[in-house]
């Protein structure tokens, strides 16, 4: 159930509203719980009840991890087949097929496949997978204690609007917000402002940079001219920050309507100055996890600088995996990984000598790069779609629907993506926030557009976030 399809904005998130608001304090936690479950099961009815039962065990392993203590082997048992059962299901669900491709190809050279299997990728597995683990860890560690009840561990595994794409929470960060759900009405009036502000970058940016975007990575290696090229890698890379922060403005905003304030995933990361500060500002919520749960259990920078430059390096190859079962995904990550091993080498020294529109501009690149091989299909596409970037007489005769209206979505987006950058914006904003008239001025602007979003929502086709499929 996508969050911009009319049939959640239009029938479920109304009549659960109603609900939730009508119901006391008391049966919150219970209308949430089935709500959410409903909203998931929309979606997946196949892995619902495997999710719920896998969240129950959870539940209880946690709790023998506490009884246990954190420095008992038992403790280390439960944890180990806690996470074990969790990673297995990402495996199975996830990895199967790209696992048993990969082991055809060097067994057989790719001349017998494995084609009895088909499983398919349940939506929103990897997100929930990774707080799961999150939870049983945190306890372990001794940073939370367990649930109070099993209510309020599935309302954390299950909680709508966070449930399909994050952003990753843990557990004790809404601990006190999930036993008290009494959200104020200017709690409910900021959470739908924030929806609508998500709804409108999703449908007026993201979509009509995908409609850009779609044409020219479908185009084969012999179609594909220079321009074409670098108006499909700059048009990607405003679609994916619009598409996923304009998801994440709506579940936050739908969270807030809840009574429940998540943390930020974006912080403006395309005015990065470094690889590091993208991925400080760039899904915030998954880089931190990243650093917490894997990165400094490998030793984090306590290991000799080799050892911790490998272990960095490691940590984006197995995020680039996490984000797709797929040798482009695999090499994104390890992309990534080594302009982070830069960073630490010598980047982040030599950039605090540089202008900032400087790094800025190369970080910009850089990402940019890396979004070609993010987005490309197959490895073969991403060699022919660097060398018809690199290569400004190529030409070829093939032309885009390329409207005005497409056109200003594409320049508005980059306007605001580099926004903070523009000479005086931190005067603004300063003068903007102190100024009387702001609140009626957002009201009235967000009412607008947001009617404006909800008559496209209902004229519109089907169009999915980018991160639903990870």
């Amino acid at each position: 159930m996508l969050f911009s399809s009319p049939f959640f904005i239009f029938h479920f998130l109304p009549l659960f509203l109603a609900l939730y608001f009508l119901v006391g304090p008391a049966y919150r936690a219970y209308v949430l719980f089935i709500g959410s479950l409903i909203f998931y099961f929309w979606g997946e009815p196949a892995f619902c009840l495997l999710a719920l039962v896998s969240a129950l065990g959870d539940y209880g392993l946690c709790q023998k991890i506490y009884s246990a203590g954190t420095s008992s082997k038992k403790a280390q048992f439960y944890l180990a087949l806690g996470v074990g059962a969790n990673l297995g299901v990402l495996f199975y669900f996830k990895y199967t097929h790209f696992f048993l491709t990969a082991l055809s190809q060097v067994l057989f050279s790719g001349k017998y496949t494995f084609s009895w299997v088909n499983i398919l990728l349940p939506i929103g597995v990897s997100f929930i997978v990774f707080e799961k683990i999150t939870y049983l860890v945190d306890v372990y560690r001794g940073k939370g204690e367990p649930a109070r009840s099993v209510v309020d561990y599935l309302n954390y595994v299950f909680l709508f609007p966070k449930l399909l794409a994050g952003p990753i929470i843990k557990y004790h960060e809404i601990e006190k917000q999930l036993s008290q759900q009494s959200p104020q009405r200017l709690q409910v009036i900021l959470g739908l402002k924030r929806f609508l502000l998500g709804l409108s970058k999703k449908i007026f940016i993201a979509d009509a940079c995908g409609a850009i975007v779609n044409p020219i990575f479908a185009l084969p290696a012999s179609d594909l001219s220079f321009a074409a090229a670098w108006l499909g890698i700059v048009c990607f890379t405003i679609q994916i920050y619009f598409d996923f922060s304009g998801y994440s403005d709506m579940a936050l905003g739908l969270a807030r309507m809840l009574g429940f304030e998540l943390r930020e995933n974006f912080n403006f990361p395309y005015i990065s100055r470094h690889f590091t500060e993208f991925w400080r500002r760039w899904h915030i919520s998954l880089s931190t996890w990243i650093r917490e749960y894997l990165y400094i259990p490998l030793g984090g920078n306590r290991a000799s600088m080799p050892r911790v430059y490998f272990n960095l390096w490691l940590c984006f190859l197995l995020s680039g995996l996490w984000h797709g079962a797929n040798w482009t995904f695999v090499l994104w990550g390890a992309y990534n990984g080594l302009f982070l091993v830069c960073d630490k080498l010598f980047w982040i020294k030599l950039s605090s000598r540089l202008p900032q529109i400087v790094c800025t501009a190369l970080t910009l690149l850089g990402v940019m790069l890396g979004w070609v091989i993010f987005r490309a299909g197959s490895l073969e596409q991403i060699q022919y779609y660097f060398l018809a970037l690199c290569q400004p007489t190529r030409v070829t005769p093939v032309y885009f629907d390329f409207t005005a209206d497409l056109f200003a979505a594409a320049s508005l987006g980059a306007v605001l993506i580099l926004l903070p950058l523009v000479p005086g914006y931190a005067r603004c904003m300063t003068v903007y926030q102190q100024w009387q008239g702001r609140q009626r001025s957002e009201d009235v602007f967000l009412t607008v557009l947001g009617f404006l979003a909800l008559c496209k929502v209902v004229s519109s086709a089907y169009s999915p976030f980018l991160y639903f499929k990870f």
